[in-house]
């Protein structure tokens, strides 16, 4: 015999599991409903924000760091006997980089000293004389001025001897760090060796489109992310617009009064300083060449003097190292 229920049975069965799971599934679609509108409901809001975000502010990729270097070079030729400095190091200003070999040039300075104390023996006589009585028979006055101008020369030959030999010592003409260094000791030098540079600041070139640049002045904030250095916002303000757009200063530059003239969208380099509190403890890893991206603030209020946001790299330094 069968043991199924009777086929009534099993038909109540079945419209009570169909009865059951009726509310699930619309409870299931109700919440599907309620997840699509807040979803939309988020959407809107991130849209809103972006559009009112990007309404205020102008970024570009199209940015790097640069500064002042100054490539240190020998007046004179001679022999390098000491360099007291290394890559990577900061100098202070004056401070000792290289010396040559001043032997030839102390000779130089102790002839051209003897020369100009015969001139001026000669001319100490003559005026002596000229001033006794018939001195003006004894010596005539072409004589006199004669010797007058052999003692300015014999004096122009000691200072430029004296120069030379000062140009031995070379110092640093600025506060920065020492790199690209090249120099020896023992090496002979040319006029004009470049022995290395010393870099003294640090400053962001911007290359905005020229469409991008109409709503800014200077002195409004900027922040900026330098590839090298991951993780970390810098912050700024703008302080000065080239005098004109990056192809101006091209080797060739545009000529737009030709019959096949294609517009195209120009780009302005704006100068962007770092503030000096923002970049406290990076002034060693921020070198010139890094690629930035920046970010500004057309809304904040220009800041009217940058002077105190536009420490150079050595002020900060020292700043850092108190």
């Amino acid at each position: 015999m069968s043991a199924l229920p009777p086929q009534n049975v099993m038909q109540a069965i079945a419209k009570g599991e169909l009865k059951a799971e009726s509310p699930k599934a619309k409870f299931t679609k109700a919440h599907k409903i309620g997840l699509g509108i807040v979803a939309g409901i988020i959407l809107l809001a991130v849209l809103t924000t972006y559009l009112i975000y990007t309404s205020y502010h102008e970024t570009t990729d199209d940015a790097y760091t640069t500064g002042n270097v100054h490539n240190i070079s020998s007046r004179v030729a001679g022999t390098v006997i000491e360099v007291a400095v290394d890559d990577n190091e900061f100098v202070k200003k004056g401070q000792v980089l290289v010396r040559l070999d001043p032997r030839d040039f102390q000779v130089q300075v102790d002839k051209a000293q003897a020369d100009y104390q015969r001139a001026q023996a000669d001319f100490d006589r003559a005026t002596l004389v000229r001033n006794s009585q018939d001195g003006y028979i004894a010596i005539s006055k072409q004589e006199y001025d004669q010797m007058q101008a052999n003692l300015g020369i014999a004096k122009a030959v000691l200072d430029d001897a004296r120069n030379q030999l000062s140009y031995c010592t070379i110092t640093a003409p600025e506060d920065g760090y020492v790199g690209d260094k090249t120099v020896q000791t023992g090496n002979r030098l040319a006029v004009g060796t470049v022995l290395m540079s010393v870099v003294q600041d640090i400053w962001v070139v911007a290359n905005y489109k020229e469409t991008q640049v109409g709503d800014m002045v200077k002195g409004q904030q900027v922040r900026i992310s330098v590839d090298e250095i991951s993780g970390h916002t810098f912050t700024g303000t703008i302080d000065s617009f080239s005098p004109g757009s990056g192809s101006i200063f091209a080797l060739l530059p545009p000529e737009n009064a030709t019959g096949n003239f294609t517009k195209i969208v120009q780009r302005v380099p704006v100068k962007i300083r770092f503030d000096a509190a923002s970049i406290r403890g990076y002034e060693q890893r921020l070198v010139p060449g890094l690629s930035v991206e920046t970010d500004v603030d057309l809304g904040s209020k220009p800041v009217l003097s940058t002077s105190a946001n536009a420490l150079p790299m050595a002020s900060a330094t020292k700043a850092s190292s108190q």
